[in-house]
């Protein structure tokens, strides 16, 4: 066979075959850092939404039962960065009090856990305060003990305190007044690993603040608090209303754009955060 009619290809032809490969491989290179970096910036969104979801979350249930009474207001202490409150763990009817517990039936109790000892606290409702007729009148008593019993038949708690006879005679209380169990919690932004965390901690079970949403970026004050008439305050007893603002930062869109902030904010309204 002569030589000239062999198949093949020329130098020219498979140069040019390399050239288009190399073209089509950078391409494809090129598409699939794109689609990373896509990938990475969808990624980034949403776990800053939902760090944003999370931390407003937790406050909004925290929050929606602070208020005001004789026993003290439930805000403890307030900063820009950090709040101490009583956090409320249930609520219930109870029906007989004496002076060393509240009998509470286990049907007319709701509570996120069970009561414990020592880092739960009661308030017992004793009436309209006499000295604060636009207030109630709510008795702070500590939780020493949990013990099963009943009430007119049924299940029943009794839940371990001291009632002081002589200050709130028993024969003084409504018949069957509604009592709080809560915990002192402390809500705290804090820095840790180059970057901004909302924590939170019991204060009455002695923990170590746990971070529950970030990161967030760093910088402004994310409380803020306002009295009746809107304008700020760092007065426990003068606030009405508390506004969070959350500051984070994603990488945005590729192709040469920097990072971008993104936030998100909520002002909170507890129904019985009045003056």
């Amino acid at each position: 066979m002569s030589l000239r009619r062999r198949a093949g290809f020329t130098l020219v032809e498979v140069l040019i075959a390399l050239v288009l490969c190399g073209l089509a491989g950078v391409v494809l290179i090129r598409a699939v850092l794109v689609l990373q970096r896509v990938a990475r910036a969808s990624n980034e969104a949403t776990a800053l939404q939902l760090a944003f979801d999370g931390g407003l979350g937790f406050l909004e249930t925290e929050l929606a039962q602070v208020g005001r009474g004789s026993a003290g207001d439930d805000l403890l202490r307030i900063a820009p960065d950090s709040m101490s409150y009583r956090g409320g763990r249930g609520i219930g009817i109870a029906c007989r009090v004496d002076a060393t517990g509240v009998v509470v039936p286990v049907d007319r109790l709701r509570s996120t856990r069970s009561p414990q000892p020592g880092r739960d606290s009661l308030l017992l409702y004793a009436g309209v305060d006499s000295l604060h007729v636009a207030r109630d009148a709510w008795l702070a008593l500590p939780l020493l003990g949990v013990g099963g019993t009943t009430c007119a038949g049924m299940p029943a708690l009794r839940l371990l305190t001291v009632v002081d006879t002589n200050r709130t005679p028993l024969g003084s209380l409504p018949a069957l007044p509604p009592v709080r169990l809560f915990e002192v919690m402390e809500a705290r932004f804090y820095n840790s690993l180059g970057a901004w965390w909302l924590g939170a901690r019991s204060e009455s079970g002695s923990e170590t603040i746990q971070p529950l949403a970030g990161p967030f970026a760093a910088g402004g004050a994310p409380f803020k608090y306002l009295d009746s008439l809107q304008q700020p305050t760092l007065s426990p007893g003068a606030a009405a209303s508390i506004q969070v603002d959350l500051v984070g930062r994603w990488p945005g869109w590729p192709g040469g754009y920097s990072s971008r902030p993104d936030s998100a904010g909520r002002s909170f309204y507890p129904r019985n955060l009045v003056p």
